[in-house]
């Protein structure tokens, strides 16, 4: 037998209440190992992607190729790594092709998945995903969305060190992002 058995809640049922196109929100009811049922929210999100890139800059420094933009959650513009939704049916090394080159008009020869983390456990239900493009090249023009208004900014690696958790280096998906990329840097 498990031992984690007495931390296990079992779906017992499942609501969605609201469509918002990039999640539902839904009331899940559970029951706990004693018995006890209760309802919770849960965004039912699809996988998110991340990408991080190296690339010269004019200095010949080691720089994070990354896209700056506005959030309408925080209501502020923030720097960040490329990122995206995975979509319906598509592997997630896929739909980092597709938002590296959508993006910032860049491709790669390689996409490695250097991790990948719950964003948040409490009330989500999906997986972030983190690529490293292997040797990316500027190939075409920006393709965005609809909604997309995206500069592409090229950030010394020692730079967003620095200024990371400050200002518009404050998204936490790219934060644990580069906790990643750290953990394959020699």
């Amino acid at each position: 037998m498990d031992k984690n058995n007495n931390l296990v809640w079992i779906e017992k049922s499942r609501k969605v209440v609201k469509d918002f196109r990039i999640f539902k929100a839904c009331e899940v009811t559970s029951s706990a190992p004693d018995g006890k049922e209760s309802t919770f929210v849960q965004l039912d999100s699809p996988d998110w992607v991340n990408i991080v890139c190296i690339v010269k800059n004019e200095n010949g420094e080691d720089s994070f190729l990354m896209v700056r933009q506005f959030r309408h959650g925080s209501g502020s513009i923030t720097m960040e790594f490329p990122a995206g939704l995975v979509d319906k049916g598509e592997a997630p090394e896929n739909a980092a092709k597709r938002e590296l080159l959508e993006e910032t008009g860049y491709s790669a020869e390689k996409f490695i998945l250097i991790g990948e983390a719950n964003p948040d456990p409490a009330f989500m239900n999906n997986t972030s995903y983190t690529y490293f493009a292997v040797n990316p090249v500027k190939s075409k023009a920006q393709s965005l969305d609809e909604d997309e208004l995206i500069d592409v900014k090229i950030i010394p690696v020692k730079e967003f060190e620095s200024r990371m958790g400050t200002g518009e280096f404050i998204n936490a998906i790219t934060i644990v992002a580069y906790t990643w990329y750290k953990k394959i840097v020699f």
